[in-house]
């Protein structure tokens, strides 16, 4: 076997070496425009939403008056009978609890998209996950909400 002079080794290290070093800037560069990824405090933005507080108080009326139905249904049944009357009557509470929220989930939802399009963050997460870094957009995402 031929022995490869000391002289090439160096060299062939420092191209190498080279190579591998001289793609960093190039890439810094390039995620140096800004951060790419907002957070949004969810529960700040939905408690600041108008008018949620009537929303849910609505709701517990509902609840009441869901289990006065079943309280004064339910009397006389057997406890099979009592479970299928619960499980229905839960079922059509969800249904209409689910259609007095859905707007209010949509709007926020619509202005986090709109705030973060604004702010070209290609990535929101919940504030609950951020360790370090990224951009907050609540307050942003508030002032949408509330438009």
């Amino acid at each position: 076997m031929k022995k490869i002079s000391p002289m090439i080794s160096l060299v062939a290290a420092v191209l190498l070496l080279a190579g591998l070093i001289a793609p960093a800037p190039a890439l810094a560069a390039k995620a140096a425009p800004g951060p790419s990824v907002g957070y949004v405090d969810r529960q700040q933005v939905f408690n600041s939403y108008p008018g949620i507080q009537d929303l849910l108080r609505q709701i517990q009326s509902m609840r009441e008056a869901a289990q006065k139905d079943y309280d004064a249904r339910s009397k006389d049944l057997s406890p099979g009978e009592r479970k299928a009357l619960s499980d229905t009557i839960a079922r059509e509470e969800a249904q209409r609890e689910d259609a007095l929220m859905k707007p209010v989930g949509d709007k926020i939802e619509a202005s986090i998209k709109a705030v973060a399009g604004e702010k070209g963050l290609p990535a929101i997460v919940d504030a609950g996950i951020i360790v370090y870094g990224g951009v907050d957009i609540t307050a942003d995402v508030i002032a949408k909400v509330k438009q």
